[in-house]
């Protein structure tokens, strides 16, 4: 067998990542190429690849050392987002105490939840609501997303801390929520559940159980858009996050929403 030149092991490289939608490692590219063409010095390989994988815009890096087509990276975030919005979309009718009916949107919530996490709970200098598919991920976006700072007068400087939160206004969701709270934790210093109280005692106590096994928020509140009175049941334990997925979570914010990326940073 003849001696692949760059292009040609680039091309090979392509080929594989066509192959394999769900992505695939650095690693497992070198040896795959180098077992097909073994004349071909695994140093030029690994000369090529670095290059095709650090400059071409339609290879995206997913995770430490792992590679998707971003075409596949896209289409599986769709899908998610397609799946979170249609939950986040879907209306709750509820019963006020007078007995009138009332629609609800979890979007409802985003706003007077960010207020309470940095004028209330004072777990950050400031909050914003982002939900929706702002951040372009399938692992979801965080309802209500803040940040910590250290402010002029703190003889102690630290650096800025992240916490996310996940907002249910459907009782018959914890188990979707605390598996979102869970999730961001990689890119979150602390992270939150917020559940209705109409959610069931046994759901609830489980919840409880969960968020202190894994160090995840619980809060509580009460479907009432005017008055939704949030109760800490479970406090958040400070955990450092991954900083790959946390940089990775910021340039997606950046690119989606200058304002919103300066206003928290």
């Amino acid at each position: 067998m003849a001696k692949l030149n760059r292009k040609q092991i680039q091309a090979r490289a392509l080929e594989l990542l066509e192959a394999t939608p769900g992505g695939i490692r650095w690693g497992e590219m070198l040896n795959a190429i180098h077992a097909a063409d073994p004349e071909t010095p695994q140093n030029s390989i690994h000369g090529a690849l670095q290059t095709l994988l650090t400059t071409s815009d339609d290879i995206a890096k997913v995770a430490r050392g792992t590679y998707q087509l971003t075409k596949y990276q896209d289409a599986q975030a769709s899908a998610a987002i397609a799946q979170d919005e249609a939950v986040a979309n879907e209306p709750l009718i509820v019963e006020t105490p007078s007995h009138a009916k009332v629609t609800l949107l979890e979007a409802d919530f985003y706003g007077s939840f960010a207020e309470w996490l940095s004028d209330v709970a004072e777990e950050v200098n400031v909050a914003v609501a982002l939900g929706g598919s702002i951040l372009k991920g399938k692992w979801g976006t965080p309802d209500v997303i803040g940040v910590l700072k250290p402010r002029a007068q703190d003889i102690l400087k630290f650096e800025p801390q992240i916490v996310s939160a996940e907002i249910k206004i459907d009782p018959g969701q914890p188990v979707v929520a605390f598996g979102q709270a869970v999730a961001y934790r990689l890119f979150s210093h602390k992270s939150y559940i917020v559940v209705p109280r109409t959610t069931s005692e046994d759901d609830l106590s489980r919840l409880k159980a969960l968020c202190s096994i894994h160090g995840v928020g619980l809060v509580t509140f009460t479907l009432d858009k005017a008055a939704p009175d949030y109760t800490v049941v479970v406090l958040p334990v400070q955990a450092g996050p991954d900083m790959f997925y946390a940089n990775q979570m910021l340039r997606r914010l950046l690119d989606s929403s200058a304002e919103l990326f300066n206003k928290l940073f």
